[in-house]
């Protein structure tokens, strides 16, 4: 007897691990930000939406919509409609290490930052 299991759910149970609020603490290009993420279902098992709300160093807030695409532990957060005027949007590159996803960001316009760190909360 031979039984075949079918993975067409699997993949989605082990993409869900994105969705709910993290904190963050990051390392920008050119300063040091905190604050939130919320991710929501999607477009599909592997697409999630979210939102970031930032605070700058000095204080200033700002807030942007993102797209979450996961592949296996590897989460590409493709951030767009900043709330700042002339700001570009934001692009990280994380990996899930457990209940935290760690990484760097790239934004539109080439900027690297340091490291960034989300933690489930």
């Amino acid at each position: 007897m031979t039984f075949v299991l079918a993975s067409s759910g699997h993949a989605s149970a082990q993409a869900h691990f994105v969705l709910g609020t993290w904190s963050l603490a990051w390392e920008g290009a050119r300063d040091n930000y905190t604050g939130t993420m919320r991710v929501k279902p999607g477009k599909n098992e592997k697409l999630f939406e979210g939102k970031l709300n930032l605070i700058k160093s000095d204080g200033t807030k700002l807030s942007e919509d993102a797209t979450l695409t996961v592949t296996g532990d590897e989460v590409r957060i493709e951030c767009l409609n900043p709330s700042v005027k002339g700001w570009n949007p934001d692009r990280f590159y994380v990996v899930r290490k457990g209940d935290r996803l760690e990484g760097y960001s790239l934004d539109t316009a080439g900027q690297r930052g340091q490291k960034i760190v989300f933690n489930k909360r």
